[in-house]
């Protein structure tokens, strides 16, 4: 029992978040609102850690019974880079970008993971019949055997309807779920809302006693209706500590709502077109997984005066578009590793010399379950003043770097942006920029399938299928640092 993890707050909470943390758990828990069982148990967990919380003098007594907390900085670090040192002043609108750091300065210890429950959500409609079919068999199979026996797996399967095919066990006996796997048989249309509610209930259950729970889609089509009940169930995951990672086989699926799914859940999502890939896709995966340190990475911020926040790109651990809301789910935070992303602010109008502008006001939050308290934080006010100095310097190389390739990745989006707009021509001229950038590069395999697509858009007038996943997945690609060596105790 702890009370600052029944309110979900820090060990620094303030009494006005104590008290507003109270009042949020009512609003879902209270008898009155919810008659459920479950949510009335966790009510009183709440009402107790409130009364003992809010109370000074309880509160005193209360933390120093828990003995002594270690400093989320012993941990964790966060470090910040510019594009500048400071906001140029000019008379028109500019544009500032910020790279964050935070880095895990632990020690990775392998005998001290705990099992990890990953919960496959299958696509099994008509579609997947076949060569897809089998190579996810094939690949999920081989993921199994790079699981430890102790670790949790289940799977469910979707089409218009929803099927638990195994059941939450170990894999003290991997042949087993081999065998349920094959007996996955398809037909029916896609209702992707059917398969990621029923991993949920899975995951959820926490019969296991693990916190470190993961649920990973694979599908090849569009789903049909049900986009807002997925994203607001990946939401609803992420504030459980659940991310979802999303995986498009072929070139059917969509894109676009794949994304937005992952980004609701601080997750990433995939392009999948051989084997190959998805083995690749599943080892990565699988090695965040066994070092994570963290989940539930968030920026929470205020908006300012005179400054927006346009763009976020998380670059490591994994490569996608964070969802530009309040709180911003980040991601995860690896052992002995960095979670990397970078801001794009537009900045109104700067006359006066020397004021100060604060670009981002706010709080960076950790759930981190090794920790007898699990929430921690890093308060963050970004502030900086207005003047010519910088006018002609470089910036960082750690900004120009991420920058470049940033470049590449949005000169695509532009092109996209474009053919929907029926400017073909520019979107044209965007891709053959690009091309001229991968070639520069060395990336020829990438510029062709860029150039190719170039060309199929002034004939078709729009993107094709497969030539767009390529380009956009490809370029995303060169954003993606290596895994360093861990450092194991």
């Amino acid at each position: 029992m702890n009370y600052y993890n029944d309110l979900q707050l820090p060990f620094d909470a303030t009494a006005d978040e104590i008290r507003e943390a109270y009042f949020e758990a009512a609003r879902k828990y209270h008898p009155d609102v919810n008659p459920d069982k479950e949510a009335n148990r966790i009510f009183l967990k709440t009402q107790n850690a409130y009364e003992t919380l809010s109370s000074p003098h309880k509160r005193k007594i209360y933390d120093q019974s828990l003995g002594r907390i270690d400093p989320l900085s012993d941990d964790v670090s966060v470090k910040v880079h510019y594009s500048r040192r400071s906001v140029l002043r000019l008379p028109e609108q500019q544009l500032f970008y910020a790279l964050v750091e935070l880095e895990c300065k632990q020690h990775f210890d392998a005998n001290s993971m705990p099992p990890v429950h990953i919960c496959l959500v299958l696509d099994r409609s008509t579609s997947m019949s076949g060569e897809r079919l089998e190579m996810v068999r094939a690949n999920v199979s081989q993921l199994l055997r790079k699981m430890r026996p102790f670790d949790l797996i289940s799977i469910v399967t979707f089409s218009d309807r929803a099927e638990v095919v195994t059941q939450t066990t170990d894999l003290h006996n991997p042949h087993a779920v081999e065998a349920q796997l094959y007996s996955i048989q398809v037909g029916g249309a896609t209702e992707i809302y059917q398969g990621l509610e029923a991993g949920y209930r899975l995951l959820m259950q926490n019969k296991f006693g693990t916190d470190f729970k993961f649920l990973i889609l694979i599908t090849d089509g569009h789903t049909y209706g049900d986009e807002a009940a997925c994203l607001d169930l990946a939401a609803k995951a992420w504030s459980d500590g659940l991310s979802i990672t999303c995986m498009g086989i072929g070139h059917e699926w969509n894109d676009e709502f794949l994304d937005r799914l992952a980004a609701s859940g601080g997750g990433s999502c995939g392009y999948v077109n051989d084997a190959g890939e998805l083995s690749k896709l599943f080892e990565r995966k699988l090695e965040s997984i066994k070092i994570r340190f963290a989940h539930k990475v968030e920026l929470n911020f205020e908006p300012q005066e005179n400054v927006e926040i346009r763009y976020v790109f998380r670059i490591q651990p994994d490569v996608a578009p964070l969802n530009l809301e309040r709180p911003m789910p980040i991601g995860a935070l690896e052992y002995g590793n960095k979670t990397v992303f970078i801001i794009e602010f537009k900045i109104a109008p700067t006359i006066s010399l020397n004021e100060r502008i604060c670009l981002l006001k706010g709080k960076i939050t950790l759930e981190i379950p090794s920790r007898s308290v699990l929430i921690g934080r890093f308060p963050i006010e970004w502030e900086l003043k207005i003047g010519d100095d910088s006018l002609k310097e470089k910036p960082p190389t750690s900004i120009l770097q991420a920058m470049s390739k940033l470049t590449l990745y949005r000169l695509q989006e532009r092109a996209r942006s474009e053919v929907q707009g029926g400017n073909y021509n520019q979107a044209t001229r965007h891709l053959q920029h690009l091309a001229t950038h991968l070639l520069s590069q060395g990336n020829r395999e990438l510029a062709r399938t860029v150039l190719m697509e170039a060309d199929h858009i002034q004939r078709a007038h729009q993107f094709s299928k497969e030539g767009d996943k390529r380009i956009k997945y490809g370029t995303r690609a060169l954003l993606m640092l290596p895994i360093p060596e861990r450092q194991v105790k």
